[in-house]
C-alpha cells in the first residue's frame, strides 16, 4: 500500500491523496462523518464555497429522519430537497474542475461486519462521485466470514457490486515473515530484557519449527502460518511491545521467560478463545504432575471444542507444544508457581518477587529479621521455597563468555549471603523451605569455579535436617569423593586444591550428625566395591579420622549426639557376623567420659527395641560397653566402684545382675507388663523374681528333689531368662514326671 501512495505522489494528475481509516472510528455514523469531514478539507484547498455544502450532505446522511439515509442514491435527493440536492452540487463542481483524488481505506478487516458494510455503501452510494477514486486494502477472508455472518449469503459476489478491479497479492514468503519479525522482535527483546539482538535464543524463537526443533534455518517455519503478512507482524509486534513493556515497568520482566512471553502472546493475539481457555480454566487443556503443566492426551480434541472447528488446530497444537512441552527456562510458562505471571499484568502481591528476596541482602540483622517476618506472613506459602529454588536452578545454568570461561547468570555470593541469613533465622518454617530448595541445586552441583565449589558445599551447612527434610548424603559423597564424578560437575581436572577443599568441608561441617553416617556407609560401599584406591579424592582411613575428629570435638559425648557419632568411629565390620567393631581411639575417649561422669551414661545405659505393643519389648544395655571397658569382668568391677546411689545406677546395678543372669543377653518381655515402667521402677519386681529363682535353685540343690511348694513357687514366676532354664532342666532330671507347664517360654 505504502508503494502504492508513492507512486500516486509521483503522478502530476492526481491532486489529491486521502488516507481513510476506518477502523479508527467507534460507530457506523462516525465513518460517514469522518470521511466526508476528510473529503470535505482536502477540496476546500482547491475548490471554494465547498464546506457548506459539504455539512449539509453530511447532516442529510446522519438525519436520524431520513430513514436508511446510507441507501439514498442521487435522485432520491431530488425528490427530497428539490434543486439544492448537495449531492448534485458536489458532482457538478467536481466534474467541472476535474479535480481528481485517489482515497486508500486500509485495514477494514479490522472492523466489524456493520462497520464493513458502511465503508462499502459510501463507496458506491454515497461518495460515488466523479474523479474519486478508492483504493481499499483488506483480508478478504476475514472480510467474507463477517460479511457471511451478517447474512450475506455470497460474500464474494456481494463485493464484486462494489469494488470494480480485485487484485489477490501473494502471501509474504516464510523467509521475509520471518525476517520482519527477528528485526522487529530483536530490538524489543533487547529494550526490554537487554538480550543481544544476536542472540541465539531469538532466532531459535522466530524459526521455530515444530517437527525439527532444533530450529535449523531451512524448514517450514510456524510463524508464517499465523502472521500471513508484513501487516500482521508489525501488529502483533505492537501488541507484544506493549505487554512486555508493562513487565518491565512493574520490574518483573526477568521473572518470565521471554520465549515463552511471545507465544502465549502470538496465541491472544490470533487464538484468542484459547488463550482465554488457559487463563481462565487451564485444565480444560493441561494437566498438573508434580508442579508443571503438561498437555493432556485428548489435547488436539479440546482444541476443536474450543477453536470451533479443525481449520487452525495443528498451528495452535506447535504453539502448545512449544510452550509446555519445549520450553525448559528457570521461569517456564509450564512450571505452576510461574504460571499466572504470563496472564496479569500485575502480579498477585501474595507471590514473592526476586527484587523482594534480593532486598533482603542489604539489611542488617534486625532489619533483615523483621523483613523475613513480614514476607513470610503476607506471601503465600512456601514462596520462599519456590523463589529460592528458582534462583538456585538459574545459578546452575552456565554459560561460557567469548574467553570459553564458565559463568552463572546470577551472582551466586549474593544469593548464598542471603541464605546464609536465613538459616539462622527464628522461623522453622522459613528454615525447612530453605532446606528443601537447597537440596537439589547441592545434589545438581554445577560450580564456574573452585570457589563457588567452595561455596556451594558451604550450602550442605545450612540445611535443617532436624524438620525431617530428606537429602541423599550418601549419594553426595559419591558426587564429590570420587575423582571422575567431581571432574564432570567441575568441567576440570582434579588437584591437590580440590582434595583441600573438599577435606576442610568434611572436616568442618555443622551437619556432622548426617555426615557421619554417610561416610560410614561410603566406606563400607568403597570397600566392598571395585573403585580403585587411586579414584578416591580422600582416601578411606583419612575418612574414617575425620569421623573419630567429630567425635573427639563433640562437647557432650554422651548426649544423643555423642553416642551417635561414637558408633559411627568404625573400624572395621566382620563380613561373617555383621559385627560392627570401633576404632579404640574412640572407644579410649569414650572410657575416659564415662569415667568422669557415670551418671550421664547410666541415664543412656539402658535400650529398648521398637514395639507396638508396651508389653511387649527387648531390653538391652549400651552394646559397646563391653569393648570400651574390655570385658564384663571390668565393667562390672566399674560398676562395683560407683557408689552415688543415684536412681541411674541403681537401674543399670539392677539390670545389669538380670543381664548377667540371662547369659549376657537381653533380657525380653512378652505380656508381663508394661516394659517401660518395669525400667522407671528400676526393674524392683525382677529383682525380687531373680532372688526367687536363686533359692529356688539353691533349695533343689541342697536337697536333691522338688518339694510341691518349690515346684508351685517356679511356676508363678515369669522371669524368662536363662537362669529359670537351668533350674527347669534341673527339676526334669530329678522328676521325671515335672509338667512342661513350667519350663521356660521359647524366644
Amino acid at each position: 500500500m505504502n508503494n502504492l501512495k508513492d507512486k500516486y505522489k509521483t503522478n502530476t494528475s492526481i491532486l489529491s491523496i486521502i488516507d481513510f481509516e476506518p477502523w479508527k472510528n467507534d460507530t457506523p455514523d462516525s465513518i460517514v462523518r469522518t470521511f466526508f469531514t476528510s473529503l470535505r478539507n482536502e477540496l476546500q484547498i482547491y475548490i471554494p464555497n465547498m464546506s457548506s455544502v459539504f455539512n449539509d450532505y453530511i447532516q442529510i446522511l446522519l438525519d436520524e429522519e431520513s430513514a436508511k439515509p446510507l441507501k439514498i442514491l442521487s435522485k432520491s435527493f431530488q425528490k427530497i430537497i428539490g434543486n439544492q440536492n448537495p449531492y448534485e452540487t458536489i458532482r457538478r463542481k467536481l466534474r467541472n474542475t476535474k479535480h481528481k483524488i485517489v482515497v486508500f481505506v486500509d485495514d477494514i478487516d479490522r472492523l466489524s461486519p456493520d462497520e464493513i458494510k458502511e465503508v462499502l455503501r459510501l463507496i458506491r452510494n454515497t461518495a460515488n462521485f466523479p474523479y474519486i477514486q478508492f483504493i481499499v486494502a483488506y483480508d478478504k477472508n476475514y472480510v467474507c466470514n463477517a460479511l457471511r455472518n451478517s447474512g450475506i449469503g455470497v460474500p464474494e459476489l456481494y463485493l464484486e457490486k462494489f469494488l470494480n478491479v480485485e487484485i489477490a497479492l501473494p502471501k509474504s514468503e516464510e523467509r521475509i515473515i520471518c525476517q520482519e519479525l527477528k528485526s522487529r522482535f530483536s530490538t524489543t527483546i533487547n529494550n526490554i530484557w537487554g538480550i543481544n539482538t544476536e542472540d541465539e535464543k531469538i532466532t531459535q524463537m522466530i524459526y521455530y519449527t515444530p517437527n525439527n526443533p532444533s530450529n535449523s534455518i531451512m524448514g517450514c517455519y510456524l510463524l508464517p502460518k499465523v502472521l500471513h503478512t508484513i501487516r500482521d507482524v508489525i501488529r502483533f509486534h505492537n501488541a507484544f511491545r506493549m505487554i512486555a513493556q508493562v513487565y518491565k515497568d512493574q520490574k518483573i520482566e526477568m521473572e518470565i521467560e521471554f520465549q515463552d512471553l511471545f507465544y502465549i502472546e502470538l496465541l491472544r493475539y490470533k487464538y484468542n478463545d484459547l488463550y482465554s481457555l488457559l487463563c481462565n480454566k487451564p485444565f480444560a487443556l493441561l494437566e498438573l504432575n508434580n508442579d508443571k503443566f503438561g498437555l493432556k492426551n485428548d489435547v488436539k480434541t479440546c482444541i476443536e471444542n474450543a477453536a470451533h472447528g479443525n481449520e487452525h488446530v495443528d498451528i495452535i497444537y506447535d504453539i502448545l507444544n512449544y510452550l509446555f512441552s519445549l520450553s525448559d527456562g528457570v521461569y517456564s510458562i509450564h512450571k505452576l508457581r510461574s504460571y499466572d505471571k504470563y496472564f496479569m499484568f500485575r502480579l498477585d502481591k501474595k507471590v514473592m518477587t526476586v527484587p523482594e528476596f534480593m532486598s533482603l541482602a542489604s539489611k542488617d540483622e534486625h532489619e533483615f529479621s523483621e523483613a523475613v517476618q513480614s514476607l513470610y506472613e503476607n506471601k503465600y506459602p512456601l514462596e520462599f521455597q519456590n523463589t529460592i529454588a528458582a534462583l538456585l536452578n538459574q545459578i546452575s545454568q552456565l554459560q561460557k563468555d567469548e574467553n570459553g570461561q564458565l559463568y552463572s547468570p546470577v551472582d551466586y555470593r549474593m544469593i548464598y549471603g542471603i541464605l546464609s541469613k536465613l538459616c539462622k533465622i527464628d522461623l522453622p518454617a522459613v528454615r525447612t523451605e530453605v532446606s528443601v530448595a537447597i537440596a537439589p541445586h547441592l545434589a545438581n552441583l554445577r560450580c564456574i569455579n573452585n570457589l563457588h565449589f567452595k561455596a556451594l558445599l558451604n550450602l550442605y551447612n545450612f540445611m535443617d535436617f532436624t524438620s525431617g527434610n530428606y537429602f541423599d548424603t550418601e549419594n553426595f559423597l559419591l558426587s564429590i569423593l570420587i575423582r571422575d564424578n567431581l571432574m564432570s560437575n567441575l568441567y576440570h581436572k582434579i588437584g591437590d586444591e580440590e582434595q583441600k577443599i573438599v577435606h576442610t568441608f568434611l572436616s568442618e561441617t555443622t551437619n556432622q550428625s548426617n555426615m557421619t553416617s554417610a561416610l560410614s556407609k561410603f566406606i563400607q560401599n568403597i570397600q566392598n566395591s571395585n573403585i580403585a584406591s587411586e579414584q578416591l579424592l580422600i582416601k578411606l582411613p583419612d575418612l574414617s579420622d575425620i569421623q573419630v575428629q567429630y567425635f573427639k570435638n563433640c562437647p557432650d559425648k554422651l548426649s544423643e549426639l555423642g553416642f551417635h557419632l561414637f558408633y559411627n568411629c568404625q573400624d572395621h565390620i566382620d563380613l561373617h557376623t555383621g559385627k560392627v567393631f570401633l576404632r579404640q581411639e574412640a572407644l579410649d575417649i569414650m572410657k575416659i567420659e564415662i569415667l568422669k561422669c557415670p551418671e550421664n551414661y547410666f541415664k543412656k545405659f539402658i535400650r529398648t527395641g521398637r514395639s507396638s505393643n508396651p508389653e511387649f519389648n527387648t531390653v538391652f544395655p549400651e552394646p559397646y560397653c563391653f569393648s570400651i571397658f574390655g570385658s564384663y569382668e571390668n565393667f562390672e568391677e566399674f560398676l562395683k566402684g560407683c557408689n552415688s546411689q543415684s536412681q541411674y545406677e541403681t537401674r543399670v546395678k539392677n539390670y545389669w545382675e538380670l543381664y548377667k543372669n540371662n547369659s549376657y543377653r537381653p533380657i525380653e518381655f512378652e505380656g508381663q507388663g508394661n516394659v517401660q515402667e518395669k525400667i522407671d521402677n528400676n526393674f524392683k519386681k525382677e529383682i525380687k523374681q531373680l532372688k526367687q529363682l536363686r533359692y529356688i535353685k539353691e533349695e533343689i540343690s541342697q536337697k536333691g528333689y522338688v518339694e510341691k511348694d518349690i515346684k508351685e513357687m517356679f511356676e508363678s514366676n515369669d522371669l524368662y531368662i536363662s537362669l529359670r532354664e537351668e533350674i527347669y532342666q534341673m527339676m526334669c532330671k530329678l522328676n521325671s514326671g515335672f509338667t512342661q507347664a513350667g519350663s521356660i517360654r521359647n524366644a
